[in-house]
Order: structure tokens, then sequence, then C-alpha cells
């Protein structure tokens, strides 16, 4: 699908701009709630592992882990657990058995106003240094910029950002804004991903000689494939 082949050339460019480097961190980020980047971290986290590379993924949105609860992950123990403890990813990370993937959920446990901190301390960066030590790839789910502080303060552990938009509804000046007054977070973003397009609309919004009037094709491209797959005899 394209959304496979976003996901394929992210994980090219963080190999390029990162090159050299032996673990990378991944942070994936969004402007609003809503937008689908705990989505994104868990496909792209998913595509990683399904390509052999040992990878783990981090529900790092202390204050509302979605990740972890679209992922039906209920557990007493989770990031913010191991990180106030002590202990390293072992001790809280559950191993995917079909495809590899090492998942680390977060536990939500009322209201929590430190999170920025949690995510800044010491604590964390020996967490975070311990898994560099066992996996190639480190994909974490962070809270949106706008609401909260968690991002930026995880900034400093993170190799490079991967920005999730949402497709008529994340408003560029906001992004613009926030990304201005977030150099920190702007400087290490690697790529962006406009999530939930639709693709028609896009060809009617495509400057004359761009690739989005090609779009449809691109579907049916893609289409095709997936029914000459299914036609193909077992």
């Amino acid at each position: 699908s394209m959304f496979s082949e976003t996901l394929r050339s992210a994980k090219i460019a963080f190999d390029v701009v990162m090159e050299g480097q032996g673990s990378r961190v991944i942070g994936v980020i969004s402007v609003l709630p809503g937008e689908g980047k705990s989505t994104v971290a868990a496909n792209l986290a998913g595509l990683l592992a399904a390509n052999g590379s040992k990878t783990l993924l981090i529900d790092g949105d202390l204050r509302n882990p979605g990740l972890s609860r679209g992922l039906g992950m209920e557990t007493e123990q989770g990031l913010m657990e191991a990180v106030v403890s002590g202990q390293t990813w072992q001790s809280v990370g559950k191993i995917d058995r079909q495809t590899k993937l090492a998942i680390i959920p977060a536990v939500l446990r009322g209201h929590f106003s430190h999170t920025s901190e949690l995510l800044s301390s010491a604590g964390m960066r020996r967490f975070i240094e311990n898994a560099k030590e066992t996996f190639e790839y480190i994909v974490v789910d962070l809270p949106p910029l706008g609401p909260v502080v968690d991002a930026k303060a995880f900034a400093p552990l993170v190799d490079g950002f991967v920005l999730v938009t949402e497709w008529g509804r994340t408003p560029r000046a906001m992004v613009r804004s926030m990304l201005e007054s977030e150099p920190y977070v702007a400087n290490k973003i690697i790529g962006a991903v406009l999530n939930k397009v639709d693709l028609k609309k896009l060809a009617k919004y495509g400057s004359f000689g761009g690739s989005e009037k090609f779009f449809d094709k691109y579907s049916s491209y893609y289409l095709e494939k997936s029914e000459v797959r299914g036609k193909a005899p077992v």
C-alpha cells in the first residue's frame, strides 16, 4: 500500500541521515491530538521489525497512552515505573512472538503532572542508553507538541523526529508556528507524514506537472498488485 511505501521512505531517510550510527532513536510526534501518530509509530516499528531489524516500540505518551490502548496492552508496569525504579527495558518489555518486535507500554495512573521531568530525567537517559545496547531502532510515540512540552523534554535523547499531520485538519500556520517556537525539535525532523489523505481531492490541488495528478495511477498500481496476489494459485 501507499502507507507502507511512505513508511519505507521514512526508513530510508533515517538510514541516510543517521548513517554510521549504531542504534537510532526515532520520535514520532504531531501538532494536535488525534492525527494518527500512534498508528504511524506502531506501523513503522512493525515494518522495521518485519525487515529483520531489532526494534523497540515505546509508548512515551504518559498522559494519554493511546498506543498501549490500541495494542490492547493491559499491564501494571510500564515505562514510567521502569524509569522511576531504575529498571531496564527487559523488566517491562513485551515481545511479539510473530514479528519479534519489543514493546514497552505506558500505564495511566490518574493525573501525573511531571511527565516532562520524567522524560528528560537522568533515569530516562539511562533507560534509553541501556536499550540502545540491544536494539537497532527505538521508535518512541510521544505526546503532541501543542498541548504539552513532553516531546521537547525528550528531544535530547532523539536522533530524529517524524512529524505526523492530518490531511484537511492540521493548520499549516500552526505547524509553522509550532516548529519556529521549538527549534530544537524542528532541527531534528527528518520527515513528515501526511496522514489520512484523500488522493482524489489532493490531485485537484496539485500544481501543473506535479506528482499529485498521478496519485490515482499510484492507487491503481497498488490495487492491481493486491488483486493479482489475490488471484494467484495457492
